[in-house]
């Protein structure tokens, strides 16, 4: 069976095979309607804006970009239930919690380990992110560390199933919030 589903492109007969027994990869996906939500100047901006301080107040926000409170909560409700505004939450500093340290492992592993790391990853409360890739790799993962103990026990944890290739972070220049400018624009 091959390593990934996506790898071998040559074999896409194969692939479509394989995929339908294995099932859905991605149990988390919503049932989120297939067309994308007509966002227009103001909902770039509202995102924008929230995403920078989601704290503020609905009304003062609306002020700032032309928009009457009611409207601004209807608009809000909108993007909510269309699922483009998936939640909010505190951006929390891990060092000053004593979690200075984050690192990037790589995994290598078959098929037959991914729902096994999947549960793994969720398990670790060091793992602070997941991104299921093509390639060598199937899985590049963000854990946070206060120490070089920690890692050693979360790399021979991932090391169950398959190989890992670990990278100390020195630092994060670049931390972006999503940008609403990329969106593509709505099929007519």
């Amino acid at each position: 069976m091959a390593r990934h589903v996506t790898r071998h492109a040559s074999r896409g007969e194969v692939q479509s095979i394989e995929n339908r027994r294995l099932g859905p990869i991605d149990h988390r996906r919503r049932n989120l309607p297939d067309t994308h939500m007509n966002i227009d100047k103001k909902d770039r901006l509202i995102l924008e804006a929230l995403q920078a301080d989601a704290r503020q107040s609905l009304a003062a926000l609306g002020k700032r970009i032309g928009l009457s409170q009611p409207a601004m909560s209807e608009r809000v409700r909108k993007l909510e239930e269309a699922g483009v505004i998936e939640g909010y939450g505190a951006r929390v500093n891990l060092r000053a919690l004593g979690v200075g340290l984050q690192a990037i492992i790589r995994i290598e592993t078959t098929h037959a380990g991914i729902a096994r790391y999947l549960k793994l990853f969720e398990a670790m409360p060091e793992v602070l992110s997941a991104d299921r890739v093509t390639g060598e790799d199937c899985f590049i993962v963000r854990c946070a560390i206060a120490e070089p103990a920690d890692l050693e026990r979360v790399v021979d944890a991932l090391a169950v199933d398959g190989a890992v290739t670990t990278s100390l972070v020195l630092s994060s220049p670049v931390n972006k919030h999503v940008t609403v400018h990329a969106a593509r624009p709505p099929k007519k």
